[in-house]
């Protein structure tokens, strides 16, 4: 089953539980870019694309007959009609929607076996992907045609999520090596501008803030890190700001960084920091930047809150 919550000024409140009657693991989550829609992805081969009706959430649509294998990850377009996945079966796949179907369009084909992750980036004129194989694919987005624009092999094992920057057409990605990478466009070609490393084992996942700024990883040590750019919006200058541990107590497998609309005249808050682990627990987090310090303020943990590993959350 799956279930999402609402936070209310401070605890997180129980909002709804989706369950289908197929007992498969959710890999993952994805909000559309107006809120209205909820996409899930499993075990079962199948996303699932949920809606409020009627004040109660409910299954609206089952896009299925794609992948051949469990379905790892989905990320929607800025857009909000396009929806990208991507399965073990070593697929990508694009899925668009038309008077309110959903029809896969494209096969994004070229890893060698089972992909991780996809993240289409904000500009939308990109698509990445990642996997088992070590390498992430950038996919160049034009007309509904998407060709592959670059191949990074800099990782030196699985590579396990992406992240886009909010603003800039830069890419962040985690892996078993331990590491954090940053990817930038060169000319026509795309290299490796910096490398974080700080955590003890594997880097599960990573969230920018809305500001692309910061950006906050989690671990299979069991500590979530705050870095922060110190460069002039390069995105190249990441700096280890804060480390938090101890909050869970199994591996931190999932965190999602709230991006909060600013208010007239001021720039937007940072947000709040959500993580989920194999614990089953779910933990609030307010990162704070002070000039060249910051800090990591757990806010609330709810523990018990599914009957097994928290794989994803998502603001």
């Amino acid at each position: 089953h799956l279930a999402w919550m609402a936070r209310r000024c401070g605890p997180l409140v129980l909002h709804a539980t989706l369950s289908t009657q197929q007992d498969a693991r959710v890999w993952h989550v994805a909000w559309s870019p107006s809120g209205r829609t909820l996409a899930s992805c499993a075990a079962d081969k199948t996303i699932r694309l949920w809606g409020e009706q009627g004040g109660r959430w409910c299954c609206q649509s089952i896009l299925e007959e794609g992948h051949q294998r469990t379905i790892r990850w989905c990320s929607w377009a800025p857009c909000g009609t396009l929806l990208a996945s991507c399965s073990f079966d070593g697929i990508a796949m694009i899925w668009k929607c038309d008077d309110g179907e959903f029809d896969c369009i494209a096969s994004l084909e070229g890893h060698e076996n089972e992909v991780k992750a996809v993240e289409w980036a904000a500009s939308g004129q990109f698509i990445a992907t990642c996997g088992r194989d070590k390498t992430i694919f950038i996919w160049e987005a034009e007309d509904e045609q998407y060709d592959v624009g670059a191949v990074m092999h800099s990782h030196t094992q699985d590579v396990k999520s992406l992240a886009w920057h909010p603003h800039q057409d830069v890419l962040a990605s985690a892996s078993y090596d331990d590491t954090i990478k940053i990817f930038k466009q060169d000319g026509d070609d795309w290299r490796c501008s910096a490398t974080l490393s700080a955590h003890k084992s594997t880097v599960w996942c990573i969230s920018f803030s809305a500001d692309g700024k910061s950006l906050v990883s989690c671990s299979d040590d069991r500590s979530i890190i705050l870095w922060h750019d110190l460069g002039s919006d390069s995105a190249e200058h990441f700096e280890l700001m804060a480390t938090l541990t101890e909050v869970h107590e199994r591996p931190i497998f999932s965190v999602s960084w709230e991006r909060p609309a600013p208010s007239i005249g001021s720039q937007a808050p940072l947000g709040v920091v959500a993580t989920g682990g194999g614990d089953d627990a779910i933990c609030l987090l307010q990162p704070v930047v002070e000039g060249t310090s910051g800090r990591l303020d757990l806010l609330n943990r709810h523990a018990a809150v599914h009957d097994g590993d928290v794989n994803c959350v998502a603001w």
